[in-house]
């Protein structure tokens, strides 16, 4: 029996607009209403994140920045792993080396060196997540959406780096989809050991320490509520959700998810666009998909 739905955010349970539709709304309060616990596994910064939920009248624990944070119903973190300071020295390196654009995710926020790239990239990821978007309508959505995004600007990013009170929880890079260079860079990170190096959409690439992963704390979350990973179901349609969809009892992946995201799941729902987390809330309650 299904007890807790986590669900990824981005391509998922937003839609093209980076939005929570009325029917998701509606499922997973019928998941809370019914006794379910509902989390959300997130790349985001719970910065970005609890705006969001939080505008749509929903209260629950987040798993974020890929796993490097876990945030409890109240909003109060009781978990965090950083990226230890030489590797992020060499991952930056490697990554200004292909001049690949990338921003550092802390527990203080996000930062960037370069706001325009910042929403030329933003525009890229959302396009890779959402095709079906033109370039003038990702580039007005970036615009439009950069107090659910929040950066903070630094003129270099040893501002950050050189706080002692700062831990860095992730690097997020982008750049143009199939661009050579973020294959490439790609490669060279996997090779850094304790690195988890992975994906959430065709033109970036997430850097995390080797235990920030979803699964990985998606299992501290059934371990504190003492539930099994086998009454869990997860919802996601990329590759940073790969590791989550195959700890938990029932992994759906998207309809949009890549390939190798369906191959492992058990079961497909329809589009992010089309509602998918309510189309997969609704055979779960109705205990179709078991």
């Amino acid at each position: 029996m299904i007890q807790l739905i986590v669900s990824d955010m981005d391509g998922t349970l937003l839609n093209d607009s980076m939005e929570i539709s009325s029917e998701n709304i509606a499922a997973i309060k019928k998941v809370q209403a019914a006794g379910l616990e509902f989390v959300v596994a997130t790349g985001r910064s719970i910065e970005e994140a609890q705006p969001i939920l939080q505008a749509a009248g929903i209260k629950c624990r987040y798993i974020t920045s890929n796993g490097a944070q876990i945030f409890d119903e109240n909003g109060q973190n009781i978990f965090t792993v950083g990226i230890e300071k030489k590797k992020l020295a060499l991952t930056m390196s490697i990554l200004r080396h292909h001049q690949i654009y990338f921003e550092l995710f802390t527990d203080h926020g996000g930062y960037t060196e370069n706001i325009d790239d910042r929403i030329a990239s933003v525009a890229h990821w959302l396009k890779s997540t959402s095709p079906n978007l033109s370039e003038a309508e990702a580039i007005e959505i970036a615009e439009s959406h950069m107090t659910t995004l929040p950066i903070n600007f630094v003129a270099d990013f040893k501002e950050v780096l050189e706080n002692p009170e700062v831990t860095v929880l992730k690097i997020f890079a982008m750049g143009q989809i199939d661009d050579p260079a973020l294959l490439l860079a790609k490669e060279e990170l996997s090779q850094i050991t304790n690195l988890s190096v992975t994906s959430s959409g065709a033109n970036n690439i997430e850097v995390n320490h080797e235990s920030a992963q979803k699964g990985r704390s998606l299992q501290k979350v059934t371990e504190l509520l003492n539930l099994p990973l086998s009454n869990v179901a997860a919802l996601g349609d990329n590759f940073n959700d790969m590791s989550m969809i195959e700890a938990a009892g029932v992994g759906i992946a998207m309809a949009n998810a890549e390939a190798e995201v369906k191959t492992i799941a058990k079961y497909e729902t329809v589009t992010n666009i089309d509602n998918g987390v309510a189309y997969a809330i609704d055979r779960i309650l109705a205990e179709e998909w078991q």
